[in-house]
């Protein structure tokens, strides 16, 4: 794969990564109302993504282990997030902590993520591939700050 490839490719597996974290956020009465509302958002959300990029039949064992992918990722955010709420930091190395693993549950994500959002990229067409770039593009820029200005 090239350096360019590679370059249009991470923004697809990150926002991909994210897709799974985005999809957990229901409104407050549905995460009061339903557990296991956040794989269903993830689901529905998988489905969008499915129709949106017309992935073909000879596509979908691609497909398949991507959305098993991001499936098990919104399953794993949806756990962290019932473990953070245990945690009450006390101070800042308590916070620090905390930060070092929510950056290590990021990267575990994205290696679960990587290998069939390659996969899938190979197999997508011209097309498909840029309405990839434009659904996903868009999410990263809206959660991924390239730079943090808070004081």
């Amino acid at each position: 794969m090239t350096l360019r490839a590679l370059c249009r490719f991470v923004p697809l597996v990150v926002a991909l990564s994210l897709a799974g974290a985005i999809a957990l956020v229901p409104p407050v009465s549905a995460r009061a109302a339903d557990r296991h509302a956040p794989i269903a958002s993830a689901d529905a959300q998988i489905a969008r993504l499915q129709k949106k990029l017309h992935i073909a039949p000879a596509q979908m064992p691609q497909w398949n282990a991507l959305a098993a992918a991001m499936r098990e990722n919104a399953r794993r955010i949806r756990l962290s997030r019932a473990d953070r709420a245990k945690i009450h930091p006390t101070n800042v190395i308590d916070l620090l902590y905390a930060d070092r693993r929510e950056t290590q549950a990021q990267l575990e994500r994205l290696e679960r993520i990587i290998p069939p959002a390659e996969a899938l990229l190979a197999v997508l067409a011209p097309h498909q591939k840029a309405k990839a770039d434009a659904l996903f593009g868009g999410l990263l820029r809206r959660h991924t700050p390239i730079l943090d200005t808070r004081d």
